[in-house]
């Protein structure tokens, strides 16, 4: 009996370890950028061998495949119907497109316009450990138009940066966090970028801790 009960543990901690691990990731699929409606957010994802991507409806049709149309099936993610492939196990990169939204300049040639891509990859990932789980990075006024406070909650060390993106997950800024932030608060002005969404993360060693959003406005 003491056996038997060892073994279902076992296997409970094993099954838990393993829904663990495995993640979904979410693709927004119609996003407006600039004046622009016809946009896969964000564009690039990587993740880990057996996790999952799901594509979620935000405006328009986009009936979608994988560039070499063998990777995954095609998809369009509906108002009601959110498209998900996977899990994925092969390393490498798939590019993939929106079949009424982008074009080849020759044939032949990559994608360009409403295009995306997957990267699977098994290299090491940012790991939450007894220096960083407590850790809270933050922005704020939160809209704002411009002037900011970064503040962290706790002391700030050479090692900690700050990463502002896009909503396509291109770095516009980095900035190292100085002892102020942990103190009184880090003023930052970002009244040069465009107003819309972005993504700030706390970068630890080169590794991301954590991502939020942040909205600027005019």
């Amino acid at each position: 009996m003491k056996i038997s009960t060892r073994l279902v543990g076992l296997m409970s901690l094993m099954l838990a370890s393993f829904s663990t691990y495995a993640a979904t990731v979410v693709v927004r699929v119609g996003v407006t950028v600039g004046s622009d409606p016809n946009n896969f957010s964000p564009q690039n994802v990587i993740i880990r061998p057996g996790d999952e991507v799901r594509w979620e409806w935000v405006s328009g049709s986009h009936p979608s495949v994988a560039d070499d149309g063998v990777s995954f099936a095609p998809f369009n993610a509906g108002e009601n119907a959110p498209a998900t492939r996977g899990p994925f196990t092969a390393l490498g990169t798939i590019t993939y497109h929106c079949q009424p939204h982008s074009f080849q300049a020759t044939a032949g040639g990559p994608w360009q316009g409403m295009v995306g891509s997957i990267t699977v990859s098994n290299a090491p990932q940012a790991s939450l450990n007894t220096k960083t789980a407590g850790v809270a990075l933050d922005v704020y006024p939160n809209p704002s138009k411009g002037l900011v406070v970064v503040t962290l909650n706790q002391k700030v060390g050479p090692e900690y940066k700050l990463r502002l993106t896009n909503i396509l997950g291109r770095e516009l800024r980095s900035f190292a966090l100085r002892p102020d932030a942990s103190n009184t608060g880090m003023p930052l002005n970002l009244s040069d970028l465009p107003a819309g969404m972005y993504f700030y993360s706390l970068v630890l060693n080169d590794k991301v801790i954590s991502t939020k959003r942040f909205v600027l406005q005019n």
